[in-house]
């Protein structure tokens, strides 16, 4: 799918500005690359994002990687979708700003996790012959007399693409290597888990899941960890998954701009 990029937050006038969009997508100095982009977002009326602490349901978003290994062409083309189709997606999940804003920040961490950022080897080869992948499945699962699962797809590995995306961007498991429709599959499907966890907290008591712990918890519907949730047994201070996607969250400042803002710059 194409960007509609006369939505996007100004970002391609705040990363020019700096020089982010060149041919090597670095400085030599990165820190000094840093505070110039500080600088431009605290001038065009950006302010930090903060889970629980602000509210706005129509601001802009705005993610800034840090560090060089998230600053790619595909890496900024995933976060730019995240931020373009903000709009569009809280009003097709009647979700709110703060909540779509928490769950694209935890994409870019499962991008993280998942794919290094598309750069794993592991995600080059499955992506290479997905056919292959498919065919070790079925003879495993035969072998074990299991039913099979769909396998995962893309650099966020989705098993199932949410069906109301698919239906409206035309996403599809083997266009999932497409940053932009990764990134819209990614925060789609977290936002359809938040929906089930929420339901869960209420069906299975789980009262030990507050807003404030969600990015501990979610990521056990993500991964398909439903049974650990339930039974007790979820440990999310010890699992590797959890504390990888939090650590690659770091790699990225996330900011809000409200929209009469926007209208000044």
């Amino acid at each position: 799918m194409l960007l509609n990029w006369t939505w996007a937050p100004l970002w391609v006038a705040i990363f020019v500005s700096v020089g982010i969009i060149d041919s090597g997508f670095a400085f030599s100095n990165l820190e000094q690359t840093l505070a110039r982009e500080h600088s431009v977002l605290e001038n065009t009326g950006y302010v930090r994002w903060e889970w629980m602490k602000s509210e706005c349901d129509s601001c802009e978003m705005l993610m800034l990687p840090t560090q060089p290994k998230a600053r790619t062409q595909n890496v900024l083309s995933f976060v730019r979708a995240l931020e373009v189709h903000k709009t569009e997606l809280q009003q097709l999940y009647h979700v709110s700003g703060a909540e779509y804003t928490l769950l694209s920040h935890m994409a870019v961490g499962i991008l993280g996790r998942e794919s290094l950022f598309f750069a794993s080897k592991r995600y080059y080869l499955k992506e290479s012959v997905p056919g292959a992948v498919r065919l070790a499945k079925i003879l495993e699962h035969s072998l074990h007399d299991r039913k099979m699962s769909p396998s995962s797809r893309g650099p966020t590995q989705i098993k199932i693409v949410p069906a109301k995306v698919a239906e409206r961007y035309g996403i599809a498991p083997d266009n999932l290597h497409i940053p932009e429709n990764a990134a819209i599959a990614t925060v789609a499907f977290l936002i359809e888990a938040l929906q089930e966890l929420k339901r869960r907290v209420i069906v299975n008591q789980l009262g030990f899941i507050q807003p404030s712990n969600y990015v501990d918890y979610l990521p056990y519907i993500y991964f398909g960890g439903v049974k650990s949730l339930v039974n007790g047994t979820a440990a999310p201070a010890s699992n590797s998954y959890i504390n990888d996607m939090k650590r690659y969250m770091t790699w990225f400042e996330v900011y809000e701009r409200e929209p009469s803002r926007s209208a000044m710059n």
